[in-house]
């Protein structure tokens, strides 16, 4: 199975995709040497007269997806270390351990979702 890029990956407003933060990538008043987007997200058409797709909020989403899915397999982690059902329907009560992981997990999610939808930078 092939594996993704390691996050994080960062977006910049032309819809380009970066390994690096956008101020690493023009520090110095240009691109790094060999640095190349992983991605870039087109202005595409619907059709005539159509405004095209929003680059900016999509070249978002494109570049949380390392964070949103760890923080989804840490929660999956967490919850599943909890404890199996005893009866059927009743689960054994969480440590403090696992209320924490559970706890950090939607905590990273909530960020993951704030990067992708541009509330935070």
């Amino acid at each position: 199975m092939i594996k993704h890029t390691p996050g994080p990956w960062f977006a910049d407003d032309k819809g380009y995709i970066w390994r690096r933060p956008l101020y690493e990538l023009y520090e110095y008043g240009g691109g790094v040497a060999g640095d190349k987007p992983l991605a870039s997200v087109q202005q595409g058409w619907w059709g005539e007269n159509a405004t095209g797709y929003p680059v900016q909020a999509n070249a978002r989403l494109i570049a949380a997806a390392p964070e949103l899915l760890t923080a989804m397999q840490e929660l999956i982690a967490a919850h599943a270390a909890e404890g199996k059902p005893t009866n059927g329907f009743v689960r054994k009560p969480a440590t403090k351990e696992h209320q924490l992981g559970i706890f950090l997990a939607w905590q990273k999610i909530h960020e993951a979702i704030a990067k992708a939808t541009g509330e935070t930078e």
